[in-house]
């Protein structure tokens, strides 16, 4: 069996002169190497170009970043919001509508998370602390590797599968979340203080949303790697 391709998103430094850098952490390659993937890092390009790009990849992982530009999900900014960059958001609004319509196997990571939910119909919460004054903190300064807090999984999900129904001690690197999801998921995590931490699709297909973030904590704590071997795993029942 051949090795899946699976294409990671990346964003632009602008702060880069005279031209913006492709930027990635380079963590996201490392564990779908180790997962037994190919990594095709995706720069920001013309949405267009994604009709192009969907059928060449076996499996897509949606990375982390800034946050979404509020319009995209119906809103005006809030106080609290970040900064955001819509060539990165259209593009990777594209991306993942034309994977779902091609059944890709999709796993979004923490503003990717967001970004699925954003490009399936759903809303976000623009910055946690502002909106729910008890909300445990999501966005400590601390290194990726380490813990910050429980979430619950829902038992019968595939997030239960690939850890364990019950509790799970994740990192945490966040002030945005899921407001509500798209029609297309179910929730199969929260917080203790109801943060969505997790959504799976409904229909059973490989597309799995995380707020927390696995590839920070893999090499530390193998466990975490689960996600994207399970996504390897998905995309290579694609490849004859």
């Amino acid at each position: 069996m051949a090795t899946p391709l699976i294409g990671i998103t990346s964003a632009e430094d602008h702060s880069r002169q005279p031209a913006p850098y492709v930027v990635l952490k380079n963590s996201y390659v490392r564990a779908v190497e180790a997962a037994g993937g190919i990594p095709v890092v995706l720069p920001v390009a013309d949405k267009q170009q994604a009709r192009l790009l969907i059928p060449r990849l076996d499996g897509i992982i949606f990375s982390g970043g800034n946050d979404v530009a509020p319009w995209l999900f119906g809103m005006e900014p809030l106080p609290g919001i970040g900064s955001w960059d819509t060539r990165r958001d259209e593009w990777e609004i594209e991306l993942c509508n034309r994977a779902w319509d091609a059944w890709l196997p999709m796993l979004g990571i923490c503003r990717g998370c967001q970004l699925m939910n954003v490009a399936r119909g759903g809303t976000l919460i623009q910055d946690i602390a502002r909106s729910n004054s008890e909300a445990i903190f999501h966005n400590p300064a601390i290194p990726h590797d380490e813990f910050c807090h429980h979430i619950h999984i829902e038992k019968g999900s595939m997030l239960s599968t690939l850890f364990a129904p019950g509790t799970l001690l994740v990192n945490s690197l966040h002030h945005q979340a899921v407001e509500e999801p798209a029609a297309d998921f179910k929730v199969t995590a929260r917080s203790q203080d109801g943060i969505i931490e997790a959504l799976e699709a409904k229909d059973g297909r490989f597309a799995l949303a995380l707020q927390f973030h696995p590839e920070g904590l893999f090499l530390r704590y193998p466990a975490f790697l689960a996600p994207f071997k399970a996504l390897v795993d998905a995309a290579s029942h694609r490849v004859d």
